[in-house]
């Protein structure tokens, strides 16, 4: 462990050189990977372009394990299914309108000629223009009928009866040429909404059946004279407004022969397919052809297009890593070299399985690798948007290659996001059981909604819903197995270790509370105001709250020089002011080197280093100005020099510390008085420019101080002063 610790030590001292390293390296390693498969076991046809009916010169046998697509059972399949489409017809709006108002505007003259009693000569002009229009209707038929009183009637039905054909649909009689057992697949529109309808073709209008039509519908309320009326003025108006419609048909041959799943055949490794000597057959040639599509002879579009993917794939993990992991500044350089790692391993398993050789497609290998676990990983190490960016960034590399690869591609992100989200607050390593049950549902639920999506849900697919469970809970269960090892090797503050540290059985907790109790209660108080004053912040309050427990772990050997450890002198009295302003200083260095023997991650150590940023040790440079020559006496002397707080939690803790210390030495601690002495000392902290680097706002200290004040206000509230039990027997001896 120590080689390791080493190892990483010297890793993080050659900062961006090491990602610069590992981004280069990988992406050669990779592209030489791939390009390396696509050269292994090609097919080598020595006597030429082999052909059924020839002669093998030689035996030709399988060289690993394929899938190919069995033609034959495909044809038959795609010729079953083309029987089975059923043609489309649309009705024509366009006709239907140009007829209903023909016969509109003919009926309405009609009726005009009618109303005014006009003589034979105007319908006889009617008539020759009708004729000129098509239709044959004599003038003596149309004068004959004005002198009929159910005229208007007959007029009226005829345009019903004309408007429910036409939206109906007539298909000319010739244009049914189709099977008469089969059905069709009608189209009309009603109030411009499309129905449909199937029938069949036998039933479909054709004009020789308008009679039949009118017949069946209006017998009983008009007489047979009327009724034929009605016929013939339907027949006339009449168009063929019902086609097939070739392209919709064609559409929807393409889609059902576009979501037909193919059928497979395997050739074993080893396979003979044909021996020496014997006759290439039609089956023969077409596995041979299967061997030679396996193959990987150089793909140079192929290759070229892999080249600018995987470009395109670093410079957007270039830019959104970082991005990702920007909270976590002090450690982006080790959470890169992370993040690569686990993106390599997750690029080998995966290129392992469908490559080497193809065992799987890539809808099963997404299932095979628990692809949850990285994003999982990395959520917790690192944040969840580099969990999300993980997931991203892996379904990229799994849409490249093989068959269901947008499948694939599709389940690995969503099931990434979806693990880098269950385990956002994680804090206790049990909760990992639990995200891992959360997450098998979410991945049956996942893969039964992209099956159904893509019509490739079968009876046979249920088993895939079960790999999916089991897939969200082995991502749990290897997270759960593998994050103590990254803990301890990265020494990540994550917040399972946190909750560790903070278990006040520790024995460097422990031995505080029995060599120097003073600042062990003086430190769980810190703790405590820094942890609630972060949560207000959004900040990380455990992280906080550990710091506070541990800032001054560097007293413990020297207690007795600091006054929340004395019982009965103060020892700095009979020090000089420059020698106890040392020994004061040299409890962050203590602290800080103790902290690295305990192996406590860094930003605890920061925390400890700059509990006190450079501040003046005011109380012992008062006195040395009293007592030593004032030339003599600098600030810096008597100041800490670890430098000030860099992040949040870091400047939390110093005023914390400081608040503390200040209101715990108050001797009647009032709520006014409490507040100003919060106010005061954040003021100072400002004004001293203590808090400059670190990353907290005006918001945030106006948040931090009602914070503390409201935890202070809750362990120094007033108490009733309880009687004496010498006062409670006087009173009860007067009673009797």
């Amino acid at each position: 462990m120590k080689k390791i610790n080493e190892l990483l030590r010297y890793l993080k001292n050659q900062k961006h050189k090491v990602i610069k390293f590992a981004l280069l390296f990988s992406f050669v390693f990779d592209l030489l990977f791939i390009v390396l498969l696509s050269r292994m076991d090609s097919f080598s046809d020595s006597s030429g372009q082999l052909q059924a009916g020839m002669v093998a010169e030689k035996d030709i046998v399988a060289t690993k394990d394929i899938q190919y697509i069995d033609s034959n059972a495909m044809s038959k399949l795609k010729y079953d299914t083309e029987k089975k489409i059923i043609p489309i017809f649309k009705v024509d709006n366009s006709i239907t309108a140009n007829v209903t108002a023909a016969f509109g505007e003919f009926s309405s003259t009609l009726q005009t000629y009618f109303s005014e009693n006009l003589d034979y000569d105007a319908f006889f002009n009617l008539g020759e223009k009708l004729k000129a229009d098509g239709y044959t209707l004599s003038p003596e038929f149309l004068y004959g009928m004005g002198k009929t009183p159910a005229a208007n009637q007959i007029l009226e039905t005829s345009r019903t009866a004309l408007e429910d054909l036409m939206t109906l649909g007539v298909m000319d009689k010739s244009a049914a040429g189709y099977d008469k057992n089969q059905n069709a697949e009608v189209w009309r529109w009603r109030e411009n909404l499309r129905e449909k309808e199937d029938i069949a073709l036998t039933d479909l209008m054709t004009t020789d059946k308008i009679p039949d039509f009118i017949k069946s519908r209006y017998s009983s309320f008009l007489d047979k004279k009327d009724l034929q009326t009605v016929v013939m003025f339907v027949q006339q108006f009449a168009k063929e407004n019902l086609f097939f419609d070739y392209d919709e048909t064609n559409k929807k041959k393409e889609t059902l022969l576009a979501n037909i799943e193919p059928v497979y055949k395997t050739l074993m490794q080893g396979d003979m397919i044909v021996k020496k000597g014997f006759i290439i057959s039609d089956s023969d040639m077409e596995k041979i052809a299967a061997i030679k599509q396996s193959s990987s002879s150089t793909n140079w579009s192929g290759i070229i297009g892999i080249v600018i993917f995987f470009i395109i794939l670093f410079l957007m993990g270039i830019v959104i890593v970082p991005y990702a992991l920007e909270g976590s500044r002090a450690r982006t350089e080790s959470y890169m070299l992370f993040f690569i790692i686990l993106i390599e391993i997750f690029f080998f398993l995966f290129l392992i399985l469908v490559k080497t050789p193809p065992l799987f497609d890539n809808l099963i290998a997404a299932l095979i690798i628990p692809s949850a676990m990285f994003s999982m990983l990395i959520s917790i190490v690192c944040s969840p948007l580099a969990g999300v960016s993980f997931a991203f960034l892996s379904s990229l590399i799994v849409f490249m290659f093989g068959m269901n690869s947008a499948l694939a591609a599709v389940f690995v992100i969503l099931s990434g996001v979806s693990g880098a989200l269950v385990v956002r607050r994680y804090s206790m390593r049990i909760q990992l059981i639990r995200s891992g049950v959360h997450l098998g549902i979410i991945n049956m639920f996942l893969m039964l909604t992209l099956l159904l999506a893509s019509g490739q849900f079968n009876t046979h697919r249920l088993l895939m819903l079960l790999f999916a469970f089991l897939n969200g809970m082995a991502s749990s269960i290897l997270c759960l197995g593998i994050l103590p090892i990254i803990e301890h090797v990265m020494n990540v503050p994550t917040q399972s270790r946190l909750a560790e540290l903070s278990d006040l059985n520790n024995p460097i907790l422990q031995k505080m509370l029995h060599m120097a109790s003073g600042t062990f209660n003086h430190s769980l108080l810190v703790g405590n105001l820094a942890e609630a004053a972060c949560m207000e912040i959004k900040a990380n309050g455990l992280l906080a709250k550990v710091g506070g427990y541990y800032h001054d772990i560097g007293k413990i050997d020297q207690a007795d020089f600091f006054i929340e450890n004395q019982e009965t002198y103060n020892r700095h009295d009979n020090l000089s002011p420059s020698l106890s302003v040392s020994i004061i200083k040299s409890h962050v260095k203590y602290g800080v080197e103790k902290a690295k023997e305990l192996n406590l991650p860094q930003e605890v150590i920061d925390i400890i280093a700059h509990h006190h940023g450079n501040g003046l040790i005011s109380y012992f440079y008062v006195e040395a100005m009293k007592l030593e020559d004032k030339a003599r006496v600098t600030p810096e002397a008597y100041s800490y020099s670890d430098g000030r707080p860099k992040s949040k939690e870091e400047a939390v803790v110093l005023l914390a510390d400081s608040i503390e210390a200040a209101v715990r030495a108050m001797k009647n601690p009032t709520l006014e008085g409490i507040q100003n002495r919060v106010s005061d000392i954040v003021m100072s902290k400002i004004e001293s420019k203590q808090l400059s680097e670190s990353e907290l706002t005006f918001n945030d200290l106006k948040t931090i101080e009602n914070s503390f004040v409201n935890t202070l206000r809750g362990i120094h509230h007033s108490r009733i002063q309880y009687p004496k039990q010498e006062e409670i027997n006087e009173l009860s001896s007067d009673t009797k």
